[in-house]
């Protein structure tokens, strides 16, 4: 074959080839990547399912489950008796909240962003005030499991 025909054949048929490897590179790439963001994703929603198993027992005023979720540095020092005496909420009901961003500190802490909804009720009865407040709260995985870590 005359080399000037060579060359025209392989400039087409180059993007044929060069789109086949691409997608065969595309098609290998999400099973090289998935399972890195699946077992991110995986640990978000183990996290998210915590804090809002902690604040859907705050919105009932459990604390005593609300105990059950801290740390268990936490409550080796700290009462049942002693946490619940931190929350004076007879001017306050929590209505609900919503995970606004997730901040991991390693594989063993994180930060998350909450948007809480409540309602603060005034000194006057009756007047209330519906209010979003954001809050950050640390949260730590021991033996496998995700705890609220306490301010003091």
């Amino acid at each position: 074959m005359h080399p000037l025909l060579c060359l025209i054949m392989i400039l087409f048929a180059y993007p044929a080839i060069a789109d086949t490897g691409v997608a065969s590179a595309s098609a290998e790439t999400p099973a090289l990547v998935a399972p890195e963001q699946d077992t991110a994703a995986k640990r978000r929603a183990a996290l998210e399912q915590r804090v809002n198993a902690k604040w859907d027992a705050m919105i009932r005023k459990d604390f005593a489950a609300v105990y059950a979720l801290t740390s268990p540095a936490y409550r080796g020092v700290s009462s049942l008796a002693v946490f619940k005496r931190k929350f004076s909420v007879g001017r306050v009901a929590w209505r609900r909240i919503e995970v606004v961003d997730v901040d991991f500190k390693g594989d063993d802490a994180a930060i998350v962003g909450i948007n809480v909804h409540l309602v603060y009720y005034q000194a006057q009865p009756g007047e209330e005030v519906e209010m979003t407040t954001y809050l950050q709260e640390s949260w730590v995985h021991v033996d496998g499991q995700w705890w609220y870590l306490v301010k003091e």
